[in-house]
This record gives C-alpha cells, structure tokens and sequence, in this order.
C-alpha cells in the first residue's frame, strides 16, 4: 500500500460524512463507500445499496448481502420479473471493518455463520446462531432464487469480500487461511459454484473510486448513413462488443435505467443466441433490429463515430445476447454486423419520446416507461428550482456528481404525497415501486391536476424530517434506514397537522407554509411524544400494525387539540391497488414441510385438514404455502378435483 492511500481514502470518507451519505458517521460513511465501490459495474443506486445492508446486532459478521439476477438486484420476490431460461446469480456477501488491519476473529465469525447459513438443509429454527430478521430474510431470499432458478441456471457465483483501512499486502497467513475455509465452504454448499474471497484496503477502495463511467466513446463502423444529427450504422459484432464493455464487465450504467431488465434467455434472446452461434447464418442485421443510441452530440471521425452523453435505449436484449456470446469466448470470423441508430437531441421532451417509441412493441412494463411522461418532467423542472434534483431516470444525476442531499428519488416523494396530501402515513410507510405497476395507484399520485407547487414543499418537509430524525437513529446503516423507514412519515404528518392544528390540511395549506415553522426542536418533541404514546412502535415489526399507527397519532392530536383525530381512518385517500392487505405469510422451509407431506395430485377431498393436524399450521398457512408451490411450479392447480 502506498504510503498516502490511507490519507487519500480518509479524505474521501470527510467528503461523505459532510454530505451525509449514508449518515454523518464515519463507520457508516466507510461501509456505504465499500458497498458502492464494490458493486459498481452494476450502476445500483442508494435504496438499492441501501437495501443490501444488513449490519446491526446479530448480523453474523455479515454487513452486506446483495443477490443479482442476470445483473439485476433483487429486491421484491413478488414483482421481480424472473427470467425463464439462462439464469446467472450472483451473491455478494460483504464484509466492511473501520479498522487498520485485516483480523482472523473477524473472518472467525463469518466462518462461524456460513457453515449453518449456507446450508439450506437447516431450517431456520434449528440454526445454532442468533440471527437478526434482516440475515434470516436475505438467507430465505436466497435460498428461494437458487430453488426456484436451479433448472434454468447457467451460472451460479458468490463473491466474498473483507474490506478495511488496512493494507493487503501484510495480511497474515491465518487470515488467509479463513478466506480459502470460506471459498471451500461455498463450494461444499454449492456443487456447481464458482467461489471468490477477495480482499479491500485502502489502495484498491481508492483506485475503484477513481473509476467513473465513461459517457463520451468511440464506435467503429463498416458504413454509415448520416441526415443532419441523425446516423445510421453497420458496426462489427465484435467492436460492439467492445464499446459496450469494460475489462469484461458490461457498460450498464449506459442504458436507459427505465427499460433495461434482461429477460433471461426466452424466445427471442433465444433466437438471437442461435444466430450468434451460427457462423453460416445471414448476416446479423438482416434478422435483428438493431440498437438505439440517444446522445447529445456525435462527430464521424474517419471510420468511427465520436459519441457524447451515450444513453442506449433500445437493443438491450440484443446487446445484452452479444455481449454474453463474446464473454464466454464467442467467435466471429465472419465479421457479421449489427444496426446502430444515433439520435441526437438536447431536447428532454424529444428524448422522452424517442424512449417510448422504441420500446412500445415489447414486453416493457408501462411502470418501465413512466419517467418519459410530462408530468414527471414538470415535477423534475420545479424540483430543480428548489435546490433538488428529481431521479426520474435512476442515476442519472448520480452518475453527473451531484450529491445524494440534492437527490430526490420518485419513491421517496411519492410516499411524501400519499403520507401528505392523501392523509395516508401507514400506507406510505408501507409503499414500495411497484405500487407504479397499478396505473390506478400511480395516478392517484403523479396526477397533472395537482398543483406543481406541492412537489418541492412535500421535499422539503420530508428532508427537514430526516435531518432531524438523524440524532436519534441507531447505529448501523440498516438499522438507520429501518427507522427512517418507521418514523419519517408519522413524523411528517404529525408536525405538519400540528402546524395547522388539523388532520385535514389541504393541499394549498401545504403551499402556503412557511417553511421555517417546521422546527428541528418542534420536530424531536413530535419524536419524542411518538415514543412515549407508545414504546413498543420501534419494537420488531409493530410499526407496521396500522391500529398501533393510528393510534399514537390520535394521543398526539389529543395533546395538541388537532381536530379531525376521530376521523383519521376516513381521511385516509389511497388505494393501493398493486399492494391490497398481505394473505397470511410463511416461511420458505415451512413450504417445503407441506411439500413432503403432500401425496401426489389430484388431492382427495379434506387433504388440507389432514396437513394442518400433522403440521399443527391453521388452514390460512396451509393454502398460502400451496399457493407458493403452484407459481414456483412444483405443484399444479387443482379444481374440483380436476388438476390442471
């Protein structure tokens, strides 16, 4: 390690501890910055990284767990669009110390942990650790994905990793011999894995920060049609290849964030695949329709072509087929070529609708297309003259410098405005994306007749909120984001209601506020009455009760005289339509006991009553696990004793 790495890597932690980000902590600011580097081929942004971790109390020596389908992150099991054939899954298991050195008892721990959590033959109550609900959800998470993608695998990787101030080059032999025990123990987990322990000290978190995308590249070409700003081109499959990669690793902070998931290897990545393996095929953009490429400038320079402010927004699945041919040491002696389009335009509204365009005959969700529409650009344009940048486009401001305090996420202010303005705290706590995929739930939100002002005061109060929340969250950046996630919104609705003395303030009352009224110290009473209404709404998963919501927010009215407290639950205006009240829930090695017991289909009648007697489960558990074992196809529907 160079001398000044450790000087180098401590000034870049002052520069996240200033912006906050994650926290003003530096253990945090440290472990937000190793997750981020580390992950960084995969353009992922800060609730995404967030979500991976898993450090706090009884985390097993685990800080990070992030698993990547087909290099997507999965965050919701439910609206994760899985990939039918051609699976690659990647975990990243990470572990980040604040510390001068590498030590054996932290690898000890981790050794520790990984005997019993990778295996999936224990089940969840016979593990010896104690293990916090985060660490048992990834485990649960993972061990469904491997299940439920195992026939349709292709490539199975898990990627440990030690991250620390220290220096790599004096990590000791006992050290080492625990990373090679932890590649072992994967392997023995996993027949088909590849298993890598990697090290992270100062030197490499430093070089990896240095790495930033590269918007500006060059694509060679074979011919060309140019019309104004306008280019059409015959490039070659294999200097594609190498525009769209970097040291092996796909450029995917190139695509447009809205439309790029991957769909695995279905009927037509399958047919392109097919192409790409046949040399004697046609040339290859006789049968394929090409790539798309927005930019903001392009010049030919001889026989290539000089791109700027590159945003590929149609041709994923093509690029994506390419790509993962040349990877596994494709060939292309033939020299075929594939169709590229240059766009350029400045013009945000243009752009929008080349995006939408290009991408209305496939299977994009109309969720994937929502940032192109005008009213998502308005609410962009009127954050921007707040101070705020509004991430319509995941990473787009991200990926321009700008620091996470600017950055407001769609999310994070559409629960502001169904907390706010539809009166509804509990379901805004509770809201995740896919409440996007309802066109009904997300026009209750991002409606044009809302009056734009709204948007940048609803920013303001939920960033006000969180500054103030911050002296009074727990240690540990899952632990920080979990109370955020509990208190921001109940926070926010209460000191806004008690500005007004009314539950019902309006949308102009909103507009109309000074902003300076809403007080940190007024704020931390608000947080501190929350706790003392009610002690057990920070315990476990009683926040999310929504009796125990309403009622700390009917003490605290009480106590300021804040009318229309009796009426809280008829304030309430959303309706989720993509999230309606969850059906009982169980656990994945609760599903696999019914599974065992189960006899073979069709089940004769009162089958049900025989499993729930043998497994002492109520009958709600026992149609939620079958429920689990029909869409993961392990069973089949059944009707009138007739199986489908």
């Amino acid at each position: 390690m160079a001398k000044n790495d450790k000087l180098l890597l401590d000034g870049i932690i002052d520069d996240r501890v200033a912006d906050k980000l994650p926290s003003g902590r530096r253990d945090e600011a440290f472990e937000y910055l190793v997750f981020e580097q580390i992950l960084k081929d995969y353009d992922l942004s800060r609730e995404e990284i967030e979500s991976g971790s898993v450090d706090g109390r009884d985390d097993g020596g685990i800080d990070g767990f992030f698993i990547l389908i087909n290099g997507h992150l999965l965050l919701d099991i439910q609206s994760f669009t899985w990939p039918k054939t051609g699976s690659q899954i990647e975990v990243f298991i990470i572990t980040c110390k604040h510390h001068d050195t590498f030590k054996q008892s932290t690898l000890d721990n981790l050794v520790a942990s990984l005997t019993e959590l990778l295996d999936f033959g224990i089940s969840n109550e016979e593990l010896k650790g104690s293990y916090s609900e985060l660490i048992i959800e990834c485990r649960n998470r993972l061990k469904l994905t491997y299940r439920k993608l195992s026939s349709r695998m292709s490539s199975f990787s898990l990627y440990f990793s030690y991250a620390s101030r220290g220096d790599i080059q004096s990590i000791g032999d006992s050290v080492l011999s625990r990373a090679e025990q932890i590649e072992s123990l994967a392997k023995e987990s996993f027949g088909s894995c590849s298993s890598n322990f990697k090290f992270y000290g100062c030197t490499e978190l430093v070089e990896l920060s240095r790495k930033t995308p590269v918007f500006s590249l060059e694509i060679p070409f074979i011919e060309s049609l140019a019309r104004g700003e306008k280019y059409v081109l015959l490039t070659k499959l294999s200097d594609y290849y190498s525009f769209i990669s970097d040291e092996g690793k796909l450029r995917r902070y190139l695509f447009d964030s809205n439309v790029r998931d991957y769909m695995g290897l279905n009927r037509v990545n399958e047919d392109i695949r097919t192409t790409l393996c046949d040399e004697n095929s046609p040339d290859f953009w006789w049968l394929n329709n090409g790539v798309t490429i927005l930019a903001t400038s392009a010049n030919i320079i001889g026989k290539s072509i000089k791109v700027q402010d590159i945003q590929i927004v149609n041709g994923l699945q093509t690029t994506e087929s390419i790509f993962r041919y040349f990877e596994k040491g494709g060939e292309d002696s033939s020299e075929r070529s594939v169709l590229i389009k240059v766009i350029v335009s400045q013009d945000e509204a243009v752009r929008d609708s080349i995006i939408r365009a290009t991408n209305n005959q496939t299977d994009v969700e109309i969720a994937s297309l929502h940032a192109t529409e005008k009213i998502q650009r308005d609410i962009e344009e009127i954050l921007k003259r707040s101070g705020f940048c509004y991430e319509r486009r995941k990473n787009f401001y991200k990926n321009m410098g700008h620091t996470q305090s600017e950055i407001i996420a769609p999310l994070y202010l559409a629960s502001g405005f169904v907390n706010l303005i539809l009166k509804s705290p509990y379901q805004a706590t509770r809201l995740r994306s896919r409440f996007m995929q309802s066109e009904s739930s997300y026009c209750q939100v991002f409606n044009e007749k809302t009056p734009l002002e709204v948007w940048p005061k609803i920013a303001r109060i939920l960033k006000t909120t969180d500054e103030a929340l911050d002296i009074y969250r727990p240690i540990g950046t899952s632990a920080n984001e979990g109370f955020l996630k509990k208190m921001r919104q109940i926070t926010s609705f209460l000191i806004i209601s008690k500005v007004h003395r009314n539950f019902q303030f309006s949308a102009q009352d909103l507009i109309n506020l000074d902003e300076e009224s809403i007080l940190t110290q007024e704020i931390g009473d608000i947080i501190q009455l929350i706790f003392h209404s009610n002690k057990d709404f920070l315990i476990g998963k009683n926040w999310k009760k929504k009796k125990l919501f309403m009622k700390v927010c009917k003490e605290i009215g009480e106590k300021f005289s804040i009318k229309n407290g009796e009426n809280l639950e008829k304030l309430s205006k959303f309706k989720d339509e993509y999230n309606p009240p969850r059906r009982t829930r169980v656990s994945p090695d609760f599903v696999d006991r019914v599974d065992k017991i189960l006899p073979e289909q069709p089940w004769k009648p009162g089958t049900h009553k025989i499993v729930c007697k043998q497994l002492n489960c109520s009958i709600g558990q026992y149609f939620a696990a079958v429920d689990i074992l029909i869409k993961e196809g392990r069973r089949n529907q059944q009707k009138d004793g007739v199986v489908y």
